[in-house]
Order: C-alpha cells, then structure tokens, then sequence
C-alpha cells in the first residue's frame, strides 16, 4: 500500500487509571481494579466483584456513562494528537466506537420501579437517548464534527473491529481522519448475564492459569486519532504506532462458545499477517484475548501455538483491567503502542501455574524490556466475532 494508517492520538478511561501515564504505570505494577461491585446489591448473589471506573466522569452535560467516557477519552485523543477540529474538515472525520452493551441504564435504571412509570413519557425518552448509535453521535457532537458516526456491535471483539473499519475508510480515502476505539459502562445486565453462565471469577482473574475460574465485568473507554501517514506527516505529527494490518472473521458455530479450533480467530490473526505483509516470526508479542475463562483461554493458545510455531511471547492485561466488554479490545490496543513505545511487555499478573498444553512464552513476574517491533492485538466475542490487528513501531 502506498500509504500506512498511524496513531497519532490516544485517550485512555480505565479502571486502572485515567490517563496514559496511570494506565501505564498500574500495568507495569500490577495493581489490579477489582474490588466490590459499587452500584449493584451482590448480597444474594454468589459473585460480587467487578472492575469499575472509581474517579469522576463529567463531561458537562447529561448522557449516559459509556458515551460520557467516550467523550472524555476521545477529549484526550485529540489533545494528544494535537488536532485543531477547527482547522480540518469537519465532514471528512469520521467517528466509530466499538461496545458490547451500548448504553443500558438507561433501562437497567427502571428495573425495579412502580409499574405506571415502566415506559412512562419520561422512561421512554431516556431510552431513545440511549438508543445505537447514541456513543458515536456524543462523541461527534462534542467535538463538532460532521463526518460519519457509527456505534458498531461486535461483543467483546468490537474494539478491534472499529479499529479495522477505520483502517480500511482511511486507505480507501473515504476520510481523512477516524476517532475509534471502544465503550461500555458498568452493566448490571452483563455482570448478572455472566453470573449465570458461570463464567465469573469467584475472587481473582488468573488468565492462562490451570486453576483459572472466569473473568471479572469491566468497564472504560479508549479512543484513538488514526490518519494516514501522510495526512500526518504533513502536520507535523508525532506517530505512535503504525496500523500495519487488520482482519474481521467470524464463525457460525454457537451463540457464547468460540469453535472447538478457534478457526475463526485463527484466520483473523493470519488475514491481519498477510495484510500486513509479515511472518509469524516477525511477531515479537501478542497482546491476548485472556478472558480467564477455562474454555476460552485454552482455545486461544491452542490458535497461538497453531498461527506461531516457532513461539511468541504473550499476556492478558485483563487480570488487572476486568473484561471492560467493547472497549476491551481497545483497551488492549493502548497497551501495545504504549509497548511500542517503552519497548517494554507486560505480563499476565497472577498467573503462577500456566496451562500445561502450552509451550509458548507466557510473560510473568514483571515486566520485561526487550525488543518490540510489531505486536498482535487479539479479540474475540460471543457470537463468532473475532478481529485481530496488527501494530508496528512508529
């Protein structure tokens, strides 16, 4: 391709911290955000601990808490990138936020009410605020834009899959510039929903370990500015982190289980390769899925050990961050660039006794400077999505 897509821009909301430099410094530490779930009585309930957003998020007017996170994390994306959206051409910005849930206090609030204010005039119009598409649509009207904005619905992989779909706009030059990432508050649907799958951590989330039991709900918002290289070359641009390749597949295999194989994550990370124009071996890192599931994690490695024969290095962030649903994927995204970037991997906290049908390198006990020159961010959800995206260094 004549011209690469870049990260020029991030912003970060997260239950580990706000901000880059708290992100950052909460993974390389391993501090984890579980704790007591705030918002939801767990008192009859046999789990109780969730990954919450503890520090304020006000953005200044009323909306809902995933759009509201949005926009802050897009705020900080723009600032960072250094974007005056004042100065470009507020229809070739286009914005697209990956969720899981969308925004759903908007009923979830109403749950236990009196019957005759159930669909009352007033619940109604909260509900059309929280309507698809409302997390993109806040974000653009924030900052002023009059591109596209699209709320995609991918589950757990939509992060990933916002970041392909921009991808793919800016290469064939239906923008100029693309806001993306991921979103999702807290949700109790989802918390109780995976409660009752059984899927749930009882007290620690142990990726890729042989005593694992689940995966903690999480919550948060990462937005990314991406560009074409040489949009931001020509502005004087610092570029984060290259966009080298992407790829969105998907299995018709069963509502929540992923294929027995994981064909289709399996082929995302090798379409994403190809895109790319790279080779297993050139991978010096993936940033995993790692629900801490015992179906899912044992089903990823067997996809790494099958795309990465010769070995690669590997974590899940989700131990300390939760399963922050769509905005999962993006925000394991930040942990590559910021990986690109200090050159340093981060480990799969927690994790003591690796899975024994794998014999690829799991990163543990800290944090390891070494080369890093393209990694793979992995992402997978309920309902056979799966996306992969390939990041090079600036």
């Amino acid at each position: 391709m004549s011209d690469e897509v870049v990260i020029t821009g991030m912003g970060i909301v997260s239950p580990i911290g706000n901000g880059e430099a708290a992100f950052w410094d909460s993974l390389s530490a391993g501090r984890s955000a579980a704790a007591v779930v705030d918002g939801l009585d767990t008192s009859d309930l046999t789990r109780r601990i969730a990954c919450q957003v503890r520090e304020p998020i006000d953005v200044g007017r009323p909306m809902g808490r995933a759009s509201a996170m949005a926009v802050t994390a897009a705020r900080d994306a723009v600032a960072s990138a250094g974007i005056d959206t004042t100065a470009i051409d507020p229809g070739r910005c286009t914005v697209l936020v990956g969720t899981t849930m969308g925004e759903t206090e908007f009923i979830e609030a109403e749950l236990g009410c009196a019957d005759e204010d159930w669909l009352s005039a007033d619940h109604m119009k909260r509900i059309a605020q929280g309507r698809p598409g409302c997390i993109a649509e806040a974000v653009r009207s924030d900052l002023a834009l009059r591109g596209s904005s699209v709320d995609l619905y991918g589950a757990c992989a939509a992060g990933n899959m916002a970041i392909a779909k921009a991808r793919r706009m800016l290469l064939d030059d239906h923008c100029d510039v693309a806001l993306v990432g991921g979103a999702d508050g807290f949700s109790r649907l989802a918390f109780l929903g995976f409660m009752r799958l059984r899927v749930m951590a009882a007290e620690r989330c142990r990726p890729f370990d042989r005593d694992r039991d689940g995966l903690f709900v999480g919550e948060g918002s990462v937005m990314f500015v991406l560009e074409r290289q040489s949009t931001a070359k020509a502005r004087g641009a610092t570029v984060r982190a290259c966009v080298a390749g992407a790829s969105i597949t998907s299995e018709n295999y069963h509502p929540t289980r992923p294929h027995p194989e994981g064909d289709g994550l399996a082929r995302a990370v090798r379409e994403a390769l190809c895109e790319a124009d790279l080779k297993p071996s050139d991978i010096d890192y993936v940033c995993a899925h790692g629900t801490g599931t015992p179906q899912n994690d044992a089903i990823e490695v067997k996809v790494m050990q099958s795309v990465f024969p010769d070995g690669v290095s590997f974590s899940s962030v989700k131990a300390l961050t939760g399963h922050t649903m769509g905005a999962a994927a993006a925000v394991e995204a930040a942990c590559c660039v910021l990986s690109l970037e200090h050159q340093k991997l981060v480990p799969t906290w927690f994790l003591e006794n690796l899975l024994e049908s794998c014999s690829l390198d799991a990163l543990r006990d800290g944090v390891r400077s070494t080369r890093v020159r393209h990694v793979v961010n992995n992402s997978a959800g309920f309902g056979g999505y799966n996306a992969s995206v390939v990041l090079s260094a600036a």
